[in-house]
């Protein structure tokens, strides 16, 4: 029973296509849209971080300094972040044998 369930699910194949998808355009349209809007919010943190660290750590105030340098680099990693999403999601995807 357990081998016949193996050798059902090692015979499923799978090709992602959106062509005929109802809505697929629209898909990859807000896709597209939401990456921008990552990419924007990326780097006002980034310009938002830089400006609160020089600000803090020009008056003496350690904690918004500390701030600013988080919301830096956390802008830089959401930026890297939607940047390689679609390489990554391909890249596990064919890992893992698709």
């Amino acid at each position: 029973m357990g081998q016949a369930l193996a050798v059902m699910v090692a015979q499923v194949t799978v090709a992602p296509n959106s062509s005929g998808m109802p809505g697929a355009q629209l898909i990859q349209q807000l896709l597209n849209w939401l990456s921008q809007v990552a990419l924007w919010g990326s780097l006002a943190s980034i310009l938002g971080g830089a400006a609160l660290y020089g600000v803090a750590q020009n008056s003496g105030y350690s904690q918004g300094a500390y701030r600013g340098k988080q919301l830096a680099v956390g802008g830089v990693a959401g930026a890297c972040l939607a940047g390689i999403a679609p390489t990554a999601i391909n890249l596990l995807f064919r890992a893992a044998g698709g």
